[in-house]
This record gives structure tokens, C-alpha cells and sequence, in this order.
């Protein structure tokens, strides 16, 4: 009892650091993790044992596509891409804005949301610039369209490869039964976002004719190692499709795929380290631990046990783990949710017809539920970090919550439909 105590304080300890921003999140959680260790409430927390609680399988699906996206944005392929909708546009700013949406939802399938963002939002803050327009009318839609589109795959999002890599699904079903979700909240998302958007129809197509004489082949740096560099990661994601067959781990397509870029690119790991996001490594490391102690000391067992006694209905359980996630991911971030969620979804397992729908319950609810908060995704944190240092202004908490839980709850509310439909199927 006294060990499920110390577990527990150290649990909510390290949430509220961690909500709340008393500093580094990646810090406080592998902190943490190494002090729930140090304090002994578990006898199997142990570094000989460090296999047994942490899943290497998503850290390395993480690392690998770090470096495959790392190295690709050194060529200037994501300016380009940019530039290009811009021009193909032809000044016309509800095109842009569409084709904008639509193409970082599809790059954020597959590459990290921030990564995806980051390079794209500098051309999206000079296109508010020239229009003389708030950057959330472009920037807040942009995230949801990131987090929205990372939702489809199993790589496009952290909490995905943390799904997938739990849950034993292959790649292909995993796109296969996230892909329409997504689809459908992407389209709905645009219809909204133009609907109360009515400035952009108005606004002169003769404020964007810098931007329409930029040549997105002078964004490109390095035609050698883009076309190498786009083979490689084509196969990857070919590999990710057919990995099951080849009966290789995700984790060992993906390390290969950034090994072999590595070499193509004759880059060292010194030299590319700077793009390897070690900050998001270590938080999901800190985070194993941590419920790998909550395991042990069963207070998991306990969750599970009280959701089970509350009800048995099959139904009910999946719109009480898809919006349980969901709404803990606005507010705690998708990554912590789901860490804790996995346990209690294992246990789970086999106790009612369909169980595995539980799996897609709990991506759909965090993946979704991240849109709801500034706190609620690593994406959301950065693109308003970056609307405040080069706009001179404030977010508000509360301000980009009214919008993002309309976006959260559109994306759960039809995630209780989808699922509906699945467990009569």
C-alpha cells in the first residue's frame, strides 16, 4: 500500500509539473522516471530490466524518421513545396489556404508535425504579412490540419507509433481504418475554417506578387540528395506497408532508413544531431518508467477494474476510452495520455466481442483531443510560440481553446459514429 502511495504522489507530482510548466517537460518526466526507480516501488524497475518497460520499438520508429526528415529538410524540398501552392494558386487565397491545409495534413502523415509546421510556417507568416491579416487565420488552421492528417498513419504522430507498436498492427491497417476519420474531420475542418473565414475571399490577389515570382526550384539546395534522399524515404515507407510480411519490427525499417541516409548523405550523428528531437526520446523513456511502477503497484489493475465494474456494455467502453483520452489529451498532452491509457487498453483485452476496437478508441481520442489546447500537442506549443516571438503578441490560453475544443470535439463526436459503425460491422 505504501509503495501504490509513493507511485501515486510521484504520478501526479510529475502531471503537474508537467501541466502546469514548471520546466522542461522532457526533463521533469525522465526525472521522475529515474526518482520512481531511485525510491524502489517496484523491484523490476531496474536497468538490467530496462527492456522489459520500455518499448525501443517506438523510440526507434521516432529516431530513424528523425533523421530520414532531418537530413530531406536540408535539401529545401518542404520551401519548395511551399512556394509551389503559393504560385499554383495563382494569388488566389482561399486556393492557398485549401491546398495549404491539404498539404500539410498529407505531410504530417507522414513526418512529424512539428518538423512539418516549422518549415512550413515561415512562408505562411510572410503570406499573413503581405495580406496584412491575423496569423491565426492561416497558423491555427494549419496545426489542426497537422494534427488532424498525423492521425491517419501509424508514424504521423507520436501517440500513433505508441498505438501501433502496443497493439502489434500492421502499417496498412493502421492507415487503413485511421485514414477515414481523418479524411472526414479534414474536409469538415476546411468547410468550417472558410465559413467563418470571410475575409480571405476579399482580400487582393496583387498583395501576394512577390511571392508569386518566387522560384521554388532556388529553395531547392541539393538536387543530388533530394533524389536520393526521396528514394530512401519512399522506401521506408514501403517497408513500413510490407513489414509484417518481411516479418521485420517497424522500428528496424525505419533505423535503416535513417542509417543508409546518413551515409548517402555523408553526414555524421554529430552533425545531424541537432535535428534528432531528443527532448521527446527521453519524455517518452521517463514516461515507461513511470507507468511500468504504476503497473507494477497495480493501481492500472485498480483504473481498469473501476471503468469494467462501472459498466460491461462494449459500446460504452469505447466512447469511455476514446473521450476519457480525448479530453485528458487537451489538457495533458496526447503523449502522457496515451502512455497511461495502453495498460488499461491491454487489460481490457478479450473481455467483450471487438475488444481491439479499444486500439483505435484510444488513437482517434488522443490524436483529436490534442487539438483542444495550447498544452494538448507538441505542434500547438511551437506554431503559438512562433505567432507571439514574430507578431509581438499574446495567445490566450482560453482564446485558442474556444477554438480548438469545437475542433477536439468535432473530431471525437465523429470518432463516436466511426466506431459505432465498426462494432456492428
Amino acid at each position: 500500500m505504501i509503495a501504490k502511495i509513493i507511485a501515486l504522489i510521484i504520478f501526479f507530482f510529475t502531471y503537474y509539473l508537467i501541466i502546469f510548466g514548471k520546466g522542461n517537460k522532457a526533463v521533469i518526466a525522465f526525472s521522475m522516471g529515474l526518482l520512481i526507480s531511485l525510491v524502489k516501488v517496484s523491484e523490476t524497475l531496474r536497468v538490467s530490466n530496462v527492456g522489459d518497460f520500455i518499448d525501443f520499438n517506438t523510440l526507434g520508429i521516432l529516431l530513424g524518421m528523425m533523421i530520414v526528415v532531418g537530413i530531406l529538410k536540408t535539401t529545401g524540398l518542404f520551401q519548395a513545396i511551399a512556394i509551389y501552392i503559393v504560385r499554383k494558386s495563382k494569388g488566389n487565397v482561399i486556393s492557398i489556404f485549401i491546398f495549404t491545409m491539404l498539404a500539410v495534413a498529407t505531410l504530417s502523415s507522414f513526418l512529424d508535425n512539428v518538423t512539418t509546421l516549422i518549415l512550413f510556417s515561415p512562408v505562411i507568416i510572410y503570406i499573413c504579412q503581405e495580406m496584412e491579416i491575423k496569423p491565426e487565420t492561416f497558423l491555427f488552421p494549419m496545426i489542426f490540419s497537422a494534427n488532424i492528417g498525423g492521425t491517419a498513419t501509424m508514424i504521423g504522430d507520436p501517440p500513433n507509433i505508441l498505438v501501433g507498436s502496443a497493439s502489434g498492427t500492421s502499417f496498412l491497417e493502421f492507415l487503413l481504418i485511421m485514414s477515414i476519420p481523418s479524411l472526414i474531420a479534414l474536409f469538415l475542418s476546411i468547410i468550417y475554417f472558410l465559413s467563418i473565414h470571410k475575409e480571405l475571399k476579399v482580400i487582393e490577389k496583387k498583395k501576394l506578387d512577390n511571392l508569386m515570382k518566387a522560384d521554388p526550384k532556388k529553395a531547392i539546395v541539393d538536387y543530388a540528395l533530394l533524389k536520393k534522399g526521396l528514394l530512401v524515404f519512399g522506401l521506408v515507407i514501403l517497408g513500413f506497408f510490407i513489414h509484417e510480411y518481411l516479418d521485420y519490427e517497424a522500428a528496424l525499417i525505419a533505423l535503416t532508413g535513417g542509417a543508409v541516409m546518413l551515409m548517402i548523405s555523408k553526414k555524421d550523428f554529430d552533425e545531424i544531431s541537432g535535428e534528432v528531437e531528443w527532448d521527446t526520446l527521453f519524455f517518452f523513456v521517463g514516461l515507461f518508467a513511470i507507468v511500468k511502477a504504476l503497473e507494477d503497484v497495480h493501481v492500472i489493475e485498480d483504473v481498469t477494474n473501476l471503468i469494467y465494474n462501472f459498466t460491461s456494455h462494449p459500446y460504452v467502453l469505447l466512447i469511455i476510452v476514446l473521450w476519457g483520452a480525448g479530453l485528458l489529451a487537451a489538457f495533458m498532452g496526447a503523449v502522457p495520455v496515451v502512455t497511461i491509457f495502453i495498460p488499461i487498453v491491454r487489460a481490457l483485452m478479450g473481455t467483450f466481442p471487438h475488444s481491439e476496437l479499444l486500439w483505435w478508441a484510444l488513437a482517434l481520442g488522443a490524436s483529436f483531443g490534442g487539438n483542444g489546447t495550447i498544452s494538448g500537442a507538441a505542434s500547438n506549443m511551437v506554431i503559438v510560440g512562433m505567432i507571439e516571438s514574430n507578431f509581438n503578441r499574446k495567445i490566450k490560453f482560453f482564446d485558442f481553446m474556444k477554438l480548438g475544443m469545437k475542433i477536439a470535439i468535432l473530431g471525437l463526436l465523429l470518432s463516436s459514429l466511426y466506431l459505432y459503425v465498426l462494432i456492428k460491422i
